[in-house]
């Protein structure tokens, strides 16, 4: 990465700001910042314009104090800068990488004082990718990485499922609504299941519904039933479904506090070797429903749920026919061999003051990284990646992307942190309908 330069002026005789760009509103101002070019990719070696933008009533506000930084993806080399925005209520920052990867800029703009309202400090951020396409593994699969999984698939089989459905839905509903429990490997299975009332067996399409980061009950997804799936919601650690908000509070403040980190030294106690194996069992209690088709099975998540989808199509790649991830979390772990970011959970981002980090910790994740489990997926995938993404950074996310080696589409989100805008999902649902009724039409 050469050290980013920054212009501290008007680089263009009109100002453009994109409708998807971050935009705040604090104090009546109105802040946005973006990667000047649309697309927010360039070729390595380019250089990448971030542009500020404050206004107040529709008018540019010039002589607004900012301070911020540019990074690579959230790694060092750092390089911080000052300033304020000009006539044009503009500011512009401005740096290039010469790998594939990508940039962020974070920015923090002291908002003025108003007569009712204290002065603010809001904080700005996007990124920009160079050539993002080219963004290759930090590392290859381990050697044995087949063999373990496929160890893992023994035991997994030798654990009697031991399903137990519970109806939790009123007589009046329009779904069938099921809580599940069954066995598994170290410890219990929990979801729902649902799908639409009294439906004929092998009618419906199945969706797996992995969870995303953190310590709650599994969803009821009527939107899915609506749709014509048999959908399985389950939950990563286990626990029962539909408790009041505090039993889950007070998990993750105690027995389940940093539960994606701890006893990472080993792939035998990672935690993601448990939760993978849950993926598969999800997999086989939903394929052993009557109400199933028996062709048509799709796995969707995001963040850490998209972690587990991606794990989940290689896994039982005999199984799967769709794989859609947003925003994976859970990707290239060894990022730290090449200098680049690693994904969420972080296992070892950064080298410490003597240029060491934790191999051992880095060992044990390549087995549960979503890249190596990327290879080996069989069916089309659907990714969407979030450029200003500061959770599951960009440049691991597609670390995995570009090890998919089947047909796949990409779904760039060039303004998003790590939440996704309601489009996003709302075009996913719409992409995953649309891909299951054109399979259905050809199995007839």
């Amino acid at each position: 990465m050469r050290t980013p330069k920054f212009l501290i002026a008007a680089l263009t005789a009109f100002a453009t700001v994109f409708a998807d760009a971050e935009t705040k509103t604090s104090n009546g101002y109105e802040i946005t910042l973006k990667a000047e070019r649309e697309s927010a990719v360039y070729k390595i070696g380019e250089d990448a314009t971030f542009k500020l933008t404050v206004k107040r009533d529709g008018k540019p506000v010039s002589g607004v104090k900012l301070a911020g930084n540019i990074t690579k993806d959230s790694v060092p080399p750092r390089l911080d800068f000052s300033g304020e925005t000009d006539a044009n209520g503009e500011f512009k920052s401005v740096g290039t990488l010469d790998e594939a990867g990508f940039l962020k800029c974070k920015i923090y703009v002291d908002v003025p004082a108003t007569a009712d309202k204290k002065a603010a400090r809001v904080e700005m951020l996007a990124g920009a990718g160079f050539d993002p396409l080219k963004i290759k593994p930090s590392a290859p699969a381990p050697r044995d990485f087949d063999a373990f999984w496929n160890k893992q698939k023994k035991i997994l089989k030798d654990i009697p499922m031991n399903v137990k459905l519970t109806r939790v839905n009123k007589p009046t509903s329009a779904y069938d609504i099921f809580d599940v429990q069954a066995d598994t490997f170290n410890g219990k299975f929990s979801a729902y299941i649902t799908m639409k009332k009294n439906s004929a067996p092998k009618s419906l399409p199945a969706i797996i519904l992995p969870q995303g980061a953190g310590v709650y009950s599994s969803s009821i997804a009527g939107d899915w039933a609506n749709n014509g799936f048999l959908a399985l919601s389950f939950n990563v650690h286990g626990i029962p479904n539909g408790k009041p908000n505090e039993f889950y509070r007070n998990l993750q403040r105690t027995t389940l506090r940093g539960y994606e980190t701890k006893n990472s030294n080993s792939r035998e106690t990672i935690f993601f070797r448990t939760a993978f194996m849950r993926v598969m069992r999800a997999i086989e209690i939903a394929t052993a429903q009557p109400q199933w088709d028996g062709k048509n099975l799709v796995i969707y998540g995001g963040s850490q749920g998209a972690g587990q989808a991606i794990a989940g199509a290689a896994l039982r790649s005999d199984k799967i026919t769709l794989l859609v991830a947003k925003y994976p979390a859970l990707c290239d772990h060894t990022g730290i061999f090449v200098n680049r970011t690693t994904g969420w959970p972080h296992f070892v981002k950064t080298k410490d003051a003597n240029g060491n980090f934790d191999r051992e910790k880095t060992e044990a994740a390549r087995y549960v990284d979503a890249v190596n489990f990327a290879e080996r997926v069989k069916c089309p995938a659907i990714f969407t990646i979030h450029y200003a993404d500061d959770v599951c950074e960009p440049t691991s996310a597609f670390a995995a992307y570009n090890n998919i080696r089947t047909k796949k589409e990409l779904v760039p989100v060039t303004e998003a942190r790590h939440l996704a805008p309601q489009w996003e999902n709302d075009l996913m649902m719409k992409k995953i309908v649309d891909f299951v009724n054109e399979a259905k039409a050809k199995q007839k």
